[in-house]
């Protein structure tokens, strides 16, 4: 005779149970509850002397594996703080549902809600970066955070420990994933990031509390990685670094891959970021390039035009940071004498043309709308609340008219002279 299930409303107890024994990150477990109905029924098939579902070692292990493990490592993540989310939770988030193999349960500490946001992204890099590497990727991470998104990563030394104390120097949120169990000082030294993580950001994983950093784990952690985001950054990969299968994840899941271009072009440390730009990876020379494919689904969400941001972007590669500051800090003005005037007066400014007369309630609406600054088309939609093909042919009458002009990046913006 068997244990009852009991009361469970999110089926934890049957979840740990199916991983316990069919191991961390394997698809059978996923796979029998969908065709065999809840994880409570299939409990119950499971142990149904005829049941055919299971080879040999597999039935070895739901012998050795009872219901009473499962509750007792219920129990410990409860004590320490150690949050359980499983596929059917409300709190399981929608974006890894629909890619290859999700995790049926997730450990968590800190705040999942954030798992629901719409702008992560992930930030992928070597361990070992270059001092050139770490600080383009400060440097991009920093104002990436400032300007609103939520970055990911892997817990890992190197580039991924920049991406996430950029984050929280910008007093932002940071989620990390890890490869190990979530109660394992891993890597070792970085015990006080995690913290900071947990504390004002989320530590996930599927691997079991006491779980150690079998190389293994890492790879296969990197479908989580790519799942939870929007797009991928690639900072500094070589020909066979483990950031590369995080960005073939996420190809494969039809999302955008954005890599910093190399410095040297025979660097071997750059090598596995060649092929990814030859393919087809967006370029990053500076935080707009990113945010960009951003703005385009949520314009209202993100701070893209940061006057601040705007102003230091030329030069945050060339200086650090605090030397940036005191360079671009204005000085003190005096008071100056009139100077004498011109020998010659010049000419008059030339007076901003005025709107042409006979123009259409959509054509006023749209001059008046890009008075307060440039958009781009699927901006124009939403705020006008146009659907697409209107909107296109009205931005392209009014380019026509010389009302507006289409500047780089596709935004477009009022002509000079009626501004």
């Amino acid at each position: 005779m068997y244990e009852s299930l009991g009361p469970d409303p999110e089926n934890k107890v049957c979840w740990l149970w199916l991983e316990m024994i069919f191991g961390t990150a394997s698809p059978k477990p996923l796979e029998l509850s969908r065709h065999q109905g809840s994880c409570r029924d299939l409990f119950y098939t499971l142990h149904d002397p005829d049941c055919a579902l299971l080879d040999t070692s597999e039935k070895r292990r739901l012998r050795q594996t009872s219901l009473h493990k499962a509750e007792e490592l219920l129990t410990y993540c409860e004590k320490n703080g150690i949050g359980i989310m499983t596929w059917d939770s409300k709190s399981y988030p929608e974006s890894l549902r629909h890619i290859y193999n999700p995790p049926v349960v997730l450990f968590y500490r800190g705040d999942v809600s954030l798992l629901h946001e719409k702008l992560l992204l992930t930030v992928v890099g070597t361990r070992n970066p270059s001092e050139y590497s770490c600080r383009v990727a400060s440097w991009l991470c920093h104002d990436l955070a400032r300007c609103g998104l939520i970055l990911v990563s892997g817990c890992a030394l190197g580039l991924d420990s920049i991406a996430h104390q950029s984050a929280l120097d910008e007093g932002m949120p940071t989620i990390g994933v890890m490869g190990c169990g979530i109660d394992i000082d891993y890597p070792t030294g970085n015990g006080a990031l995690r913290g900071q993580m947990a504390e004002k950001g989320l530590l996930i994983t599927e691997y079991f509390p006491g779980t150690r950093p079998f190389g293994g784990n890492f790879p296969v952690r990197n479908r989580i990685l790519a799942g939870i985001s929007e797009a991928v950054l690639v900072t500094e990969a070589g020909a066979r670094s483990g950031s590369l299968i995080t960005a073939n994840l996420a190809c494969e899941q039809g999302k955008q891959v954005f890599c910093i271009p190399p410095h040297d072009l025979f660097d071997t440390r750059y090598s596995g970021v060649y092929s990814y730009l030859r393919d087809g990876a967006f370029p990053v020379f500076n935080h707009a390039d990113v945010l960009y494919s951003y703005y385009l689904k949520y314009p209202h969400r993100l701070a893209m035009f940061d006057e601040e941001l705007t102003t230091r972007t030329q030069d945050s590669m060339l200086f650090g940071r605090g030397d940036e500051k005191q360079k671009t800090a204005s000085p003190k003005r005096t008071a100056a004498k009139p100077a004498a005037p011109p020998a010659e007066k010049p000419e008059a400014a030339a007076k901003p043309r005025k709107l042409p007369e006979g123009l259409t309630e959509e054509q006023k609406r749209l001059v008046k709308l890009l008075a307060n600054g440039g958009q781009n088309l699927n901006a124009i939609c939403m705020l006008l609340e146009m659907d697409f093909s209107a909107a296109s042919m009205l931005v392209t009458e009014a380019e026509l008219m010389g009302l507006i002009e289409n500047t780089q990046r596709d935004i477009y913006t009022l002509c000079e002279d009626l501004n």
